[in-house]
């Protein structure tokens, strides 16, 4: 500070704190210039110097940027100070450390010049209220923001430059390394580069990177995730599905360098400039994408399929018309049917053991839902089809499905011997540290102690492993091999055995089939459905729907007693309950619910029933507490004839009367019963009096 009594500063301004401001744009710059720090912290003796006595040092935007693109805290606060004149001067290193953007100059600048504050730096101190400080002001902050802009485009100029060469050094994921002379190579360690390789080979055998993850877990195989840190060696744990995704979209496994992959963008949210991350891009659309850079785990065709894969296994939302990936359920062309009618998905539900296909059309809005049929038939129809169209190709598949079923047991345990390698490999590191410790110095000896343990635990654990991999593995006999090929040549016997896996018979479907094409028939009865196969050819078939059965047609004797039950109050809960009391079925032979209850009402036009709210009749419970007597003495009184229980049909509420319960006859029952604990025998003599005087 030049000059220690400048007439800026008057006794208004050291009545008020004095801030120093600090700030560095990112958390490198914090770790790593440390002397900017110091010296904008230095500017407190600066202040006291001045006059101030306790300046106030606000640090809370260290490691943030003054782009506008993020937001300080320290910042806000700082204006906030101002607004409420409890600031009589503000200190910085610099002009850029307030701040980057001409918005938050332009705040900063009209409240301290309103409120009176004072702006210094190493150089001058700084009066906003008067126009000549506020051109210099107002010039520093503009040639801020352009630093900046500049400092910007030729950072962001070199480093495309050097991407666009492949020479510009990216965090490599497992299976990568740097070698001598900076280029991207294999990772020497051949258990890691065994595990993506089994990775992937997984990948063509599982239905969806959720199948991926759920094989990883059920056979407790282990797989490298990088470090944060690029030096650090990649720990060995259970993949989650989140962390095979990223691996198996990334273009560099398929010998592709590439920069740029994710898009970032700013929004403008509630007043404030909010810097965006997008997903990641498809490789061409990449800034830098450069194909056969380095050693590749797979071909790049093999790496488009598996994306145009991921992407068909998406969850199917209205805005998207992938298949869905392929899940349990005995519907075998679930994903690939398409309305005729409307053009929209046809979804699958599910009853029991049953599978229904359904397309809902336009109802959001109105529409009526345009057909749906069951999935045996169509099912049963299409694979008739696909048997006849792969029959020639079957005994080479089973050569093929021999072939890589022995690879994948190959390659299991290829991947265990790796891991006791591995094992070994640290138990005997783990014991030469352990022998070389002073056993007289417990702290160390019990720490290296406890590592040894650990390591011998996870050798045992490889080698467990290694075994059961060896036990696994059992060589398909001549005998089992001739079987195959017989099956293969009775494709369609395998096809439609109730063993044969659903799934398999799905991802055969999927991978012949391009879509299915169904339109109903009313006047014919029957579905019109064209298959679209991979290649071109279409073929078109016709299947009968099932006509309703005669027997599904409802009994009068049913038909009556739903309408008795309604008219006597009951809600449709209690009309099921009641139903399902008796065993009584729907016409179609399903268990009575409410809504079945429902429906069967509407479609007999019969009127739901209504509680009676009048209280004229009681049903059992009401009943005996309104007399105070049990359950049980209400059934004697039943059985004496005092009074009826007046059911509709069995298991139905009980309707008394309350004249009967209040007629003298009952009550004098119910008095001797309270009395005595029993009804008389054989019922209450009709000349008998009550009890009680009558008044």
């Amino acid at each position: 500070m030049a000059h220690e009594n400048d007439h800026r500063i008057t006794a208004k301004h050291l009545a008020r704190d004095a801030i120093i401001y600090v700030r560095q744009s990112s958390s490198e710059q914090v770790v790593t210039n440390t002397e900017s720090t110091r010296l904008q912290r230095e500017l407190r003796e600066k202040a006291i110097l001045l006059g101030w006595n306790n300046p106030v040092i606000i640090d809370d935007d260290l490691g943030i940027s003054a782009a506008g693109y993020s937001e300080r805290p320290g910042f806000q606060s700082l204006l906030a100070s101002v607004a409420t004149r409890k600031v009589g001067i503000i200190f910085c290193l610099e002009a850029s450390r307030l701040s980057r953007n001409s918005m938050d100059w332009a705040h900063l600048f009209e409240l301290c010049s309103f409120f009176d504050t004072l702006i210094a730096d190493p150089e001058q101190i700084y009066d906003l209220s008067l126009p000549n400080d506020r051109l210099v002001m107002g010039i520093k902050g503009t040639v801020s923001e352009m630093e900046l802009s500049i400092l910007k485009t030729r950072l962001q100029a070199g480093v495309q430059a050097k991407a666009q060469r492949g020479e510009l050094r990216i965090k490599l994921p497992p299976g990568y390394k740097y070698d001598s002379s900076d280029k991207i190579d294999l990772d020497p360690d051949v258990r890691i580069q065994q595990a993506l390789r089994q990775m992937f080979q997984q990948f063509k055998i599982c239905t969806s990177i959720r199948q991926l993850a759920m094989w990883y877990r059920d056979t407790k195989t282990l797989f490298p995730i990088a470090n944060l840190r690029m030096d650090m060696p990649p720990t060995w744990r259970i993949p989650t599905s989140d962390t095979l995704r990223k691996l198996l979209v990334h273009p560099i496994y398929a010998g592709a360098y590439v920069y740029g992959r994710r898009h970032y963008y700013v929004d403008y949210v509630d007043g404030q400039l909010r810097k965006r991350i997008g997903g990641f891009l498809p490789p061409e659309k990449c800034r830098v994408c450069i194909r056969n850079h380095h050693p590749d785990y797979l071909p790049w065709d093999q790496f488009k399929a598996n994306l145009a894969r991921i992407s068909e296994n998406r969850p199917r939302w209205e805005m998207l018309e992938n298949q869905g990936a392929i899940r349990d359920g005995l519907a075998l062309l679930a994903g690939l049917l398409r309305c005729g009618m409307c053009g929209s998905k046809i979804y699958v539900g599910y009853k029991k053991d049953s599978a229904l296909y359904s397309c809902d059309g336009d109802q959001a809005n109105g529409s009526r839902r345009c057909q749906s049929f069951g999935s045996k038939l169509i099912d049963r129809r299409v694979g008739e089809e696909l048997c006849r169209a792969l029959e020639p190709f079957a005994v080479d598949a089973a050569i093929e499905a021999i072939e890589k079923k022995n690879q994948q047991k190959t390659e299991e345990i290829e991947a265990a011997r790796l891991g006791v390698e591995a094992a070994q490999y640290a138990s005997d590191r783990a014991f030469e540290q352990f022998d070389r410790a002073d056993p007289k110095n417990r702290l160390v000896a019990d720490t290296l102690e406890k590592r040894l343990n650990e390591r011998l635990i996870d050798l045992q654990e490889a080698r467990n492993r290694l075994e059961e991999c060896r036990r696994e593995n059992k060589e398909l006999t001549e005998k089992e091999k001739n079987r195959l090929h017989e099956l293969a040549c009775d494709f369609p016997a395998v096809w439609n055995d109730e063993q044969t896996d659903p799934t398999l018979k799905k991802r055969l479907l999927r991978t012949a089939v391009e879509e299915i094409l169904v339109s109903h028939k009313p006047e014919q009865q029957q579905l019109q459905v064209t298959i679209h196969w991979k290649g071109g050819a279409h073929t078109r078939i016709h299947v009968k729907k099932r006509s309703t059965p005669k027997s599904c047609k409802a009994d009068p004797d049913l038909v009556e007693l739903v309408r008795k039950l309604a008219a006597s109050g009951l809600v449709d809960a209690e009309i099921a309950r009641i139903l399902k009391m008796q065993k009584r079925e729907t016409p179609r032979g399903l268990p009575w619910t409410h809504i079945r209850v429902r429906d069967f009402r509407r479609h007999h036009r019969i009127k739901a029933g209504k509680k009676d709210s009048s209280g004229k009749h009681l049903n059992m419970s009401n009943a005996a507490a309104y007399l105070g007597i049990s359950h049980n003495g209400l059934i004697g009184l039943e059985r004496i004839r005092a009074i009826s229980r007046n059911q509709v049909t069995d298991f139905a509420p009980w309707r008394i009367p309350r004249t009967i319960l209040d007629s003298k006859l009952v009550q004098g029952l119910v008095a001797i019963l309270k009395e005595t604990g029993r009804l008389p025998k054989g019922g209450c003599p009709k000349n008998q009096t009550t009890l009680f005087d009558e008044k």
